[in-house]
């Protein structure tokens, strides 16, 4: 064999590597992509894993949002703020021990729509505070996706 066709070959096999892994990536991104292109179902999973407050619900209906949240954490937390794109900035303090579910109703900035109707709110950020009174901020990394009701 000689060295120039080594090399050739070697070149190839580099080129075919970096062509899938370029085929990988672009493939990866795809499927995680946020925002609008995020399903009902996906955003719905994502909520109810959040923490410290899980989201097990939620629906939107003319200018509220209810959002059926959960302490998931074994510290009382108390919401102090919640705010995100096309919603009025909630600022009612709401206590939550360990494990207690409220519904939270968060008034939107603009009428939902007719029922059936697609909507989604993100850029939700939910501040709290811990019982040693520091302040803290959970900002969702996905939106409230769903119909109106």
């Amino acid at each position: 064999m000689k060295k120039a066709q080594v090399s050739t070959e070697y070149l190839v096999i580099l080129a075919v590597v970096l062509v899938i892994a370029l085929v990988v990536v672009y493939l990866v991104s795809q499927g995680s992509s946020l925002g609008s292109g995020i399903t009902e179902t996906q955003a719905q999973e994502y909520w109810k894993g959040t923490s410290p407050f899980a989201v097990n619900g939620y629906s939107a209906s003319a200018t509220s949002l209810n959002l059926d949240m959960t302490n998931t954490q074994q510290e009382a937390y108390t919401i102090t703020s919640i705010s995100g794109t096309g919603i009025t900035t909630f600022a009612v303090s709401t206590a939550f021990n360990p494990g207690q579910q409220r519904t939270v109703t968060l008034t939107l900035a603009a009428t939902c729509g007719s029922a059936g109707t697609r909507y989604s709110y993100g850029n939700v950020t939910v501040t709290y505070t811990t019982s040693a009174a520091l302040t803290k901020t959970f900002v969702a990394q996905k939106p409230l996706v769903g119909t109106c009701s």
